[in-house]
């Protein structure tokens, strides 16, 4: 096997270190590893850190080596082994991925987090509890939310709820028609399959019965390249489905792959937005 350079940090607890025993461990490293170019400092919480640039076969080995490195140059000075709290090994690239994030991640305000719902500065103060686990600091001109979390609630809860603005969620062709026909099928609306997604999407599902509340027994058929299990995920993950496998009560003799399928008032928001002006 090749080896493949890695980063290994290695925590010591002794917290408050001072700067001679720094040196002293520096020194005593780079006598027995010059190649493995040593860096020490303190961690957040003060304890003693070393890395190691180290190439080797594997993870493993890397991270039981800069084990070993560390607590020889520990013992070296009257620490002993057992001081070694915890290790990490990630490869250079990981490494140079992670220097490369920005310190602080990138953090939205009100009027941020309102262009980036779509909505009044106004209506993100009636939607504060559903983006307080978003929320970083509550500052005297408003609150401070993480960006990519707003983003996150504007894409899936925001959507949710009755009478918000709808925002694209990136639906393949193959999930949207999904989700047409499974609504058309639970309203009673007219299907017209006009694309060839459409089409697939007929192939891969059949209608077995309408259950009350607007819910479907379906029965999923191979059709075509469609991955029809990865494509009703990802609409239940956006929550425009509910899916279930029937009660006993429900089942019928061989139809043991058959679904109940709900399609969730987000869906049927959803799905009549790709409906307007059509026959299905």
């Amino acid at each position: 096997m090749t080896d493949s350079p890695y980063s290994v940090y290695v925590e010591l607890a002794v917290p408050d270190a001072p700067a001679d025993l720094y040196e002293a461990l520096l020194d005593t490293l780079l006598e027995h590893h010059p190649t493995c170019g040593p860096a020490l400092g303190p961690a957040a919480n003060n304890n003693l850190g070393m890395r190691f640039f180290i190439d080797a076969d594997s993870v493993v080995n890397a991270v039981s080596r800069g084990i070993e490195y560390a607590q020889a140059a520990a013992m070296a000075h009257g620490i002993t082994p057992d001081t070694v709290i915890g290790a990490e090994a990630v490869t250079e690239a990981e490494l140079d991925r992670r220097n490369a994030e920005p310190l602080v991640p990138e953090l939205a305000g009100v009027t941020e987090a309102a262009e980036i719902i779509g909505v009044s500065p106004t209506r993100v103060g009636q939607v504060s509890k559903q983006l307080h686990k978003h929320l970083v600091q509550e500052l005297a001109a408003g609150p401070v939310y993480l960006a990519d979390g707003v983003r996150a609630y504007a894409a899936t809860e925001h959507n949710a709820t009755r009478g918000a603005r709808i925002s694209d969620l990136g639906l393949s062709p193959a999930e949207r028609a999904v989700l047409e026909l499974l609504h058309a099928m639970a309203t009673g609306l007219p299907w017209t399959a006009t694309t060839p997604a459409d089409h697939t999407a007929g192939q891969a599902l059949l209608v077995e019965e309408i259950l009350a509340e607007g819910r479907l027994r379906v029965h999923p058929r191979p059709a075509g390249d469609i991955g029809l299990e990865a494509v009703l995920g990802r609409l239940v993950e956006h929550r425009l489905l509910k899916t279930r496998k029937p009660y006993r009560a429900e089942r019928i003799e061989g139809h043991d792959t058959d679904l109940v399928v709900t399609v969730t008032d987000k869906g049927r928001r959803h799905a009549e937005t790709g409906t307007v002006g059509s026959t299905r």
